[in-house]
């Protein structure tokens, strides 16, 4: 009798790695290098899937866009998506620091938020996380002038306690120069720079070369570590496994607190081929 374990009962250790904000992993024995995205080559008539090419040890290796296979947003939609919260949020304050100046010199109330936790800007730092030291460190320097800057409104309204109408004008507009000359700059380059810090973060994408003939790499977020895994019985499994023939099963890490999606290469592999002939074939129709 042969004693020898069957290849597929032999446990080996999986590649962990991050897709949109997700944890996801790929066993290890189907995976020959991880690199860096290098630069490449994009590929016209191909599914989005399939989204370039590139050199590696005299081989060509074709690019399987994991988010775009599992229908997520692209890196770039999301990075546009960054900017554009972080520009409207900019723009919020610079309107605040106006409707300031309106309200100090006509004396009417000051109709917007005083609570820096309750504009928008606010709302979206106390719930935003991120797994990047350095971006989440950043933000951080955004407090104190983001609190004196809505504070001042309250401390303005403070200036009518002053006994001469002179006194009340020189504190409030002492007060608007703070505001407009130091807490408005300095809330503004915080937000300004994170876009660059986010960029730098999120556009070093990894590749995951696979073993065989393939000459497919898949294109990730992040890659994490490399360990054990075990499968996670849930009730939702087949829901969650159901959204994509690309997700096999889920499974856990006791370094993780996070559900896992193993990703089903064999089927990566299918579709890296199909892209293939059908490319080929619309060549040879030229």
């Amino acid at each position: 009798m042969n004693n020898q374990p069957l290849e597929n009962d032999i446990q080996s250790p999986s590649i962990l790695f991050r897709l949109n904000g997700g944890l996801y992993c790929a066993d290890s024995r189907h995976i020959s290098t991880i690199m860096e995205l290098p630069e490449y080559t994009t590929l016209p008539d191909t599914p989005p899937y399939i989204t370039g090419i590139f050199p590696l040890r005299g081989n060509s290796i074709t690019m399987f866009d994991l988010r775009a296979a599992l229908k997520q947003r692209s890196l770039s939609e999301e990075f546009d998506e960054f900017t554009a919260m972080l520009d409207a949020r900019k723009q919020d304050h610079v309107n605040w620091v106006s409707a300031l100046e309106h309200s100090i010199e006509s004396g009417e109330r000051f109709p917007l938020a005083t609570d820096p936790h309750q504009c928008k800007l606010g709302k979206w730092y106390d719930h935003f996380k991120t797994d990047s030291s350095e971006l989440a460190a950043h933000l951080t320097k955004m407090e104190n002038p983001h609190r004196r800057l809505h504070e001042a409104a309250l401390r303005a309204q403070q200036c009518n306690e002053h006994n001469s109408w002179d006194g009340v004008i020189n504190c409030k507009k002492a007060i608007f120069n703070e505001v407009h000359d130091e807490y408005m700059p300095k809330v503004l380059d915080v937000l300004e720079s994170a876009k660059e810090i986010f960029r730098a973060r999120e556009f070093h994408e990894m590749v995951l070369v696979l073993s065989g003939e393939t000459s497919l790499g898949i294109v990730v977020d992040e890659v994490l570590s490399v360990e054990m895994v075990e499968e996670e019985v849930l009730g939702t499994q087949q829901q969650l496994m159901s959204r994509s023939p690309y997700i096999q099963r889920i499974v856990k890490s006791p370094n993780y607190n996070e559900l896992i999606l193993e990703i089903n290469v064999p089927a990566i592999m299918r579709s890296g081929e199909d892209a293939a002939a059908q490319r080929n074939a619309a060549a040879s129709a030229v």
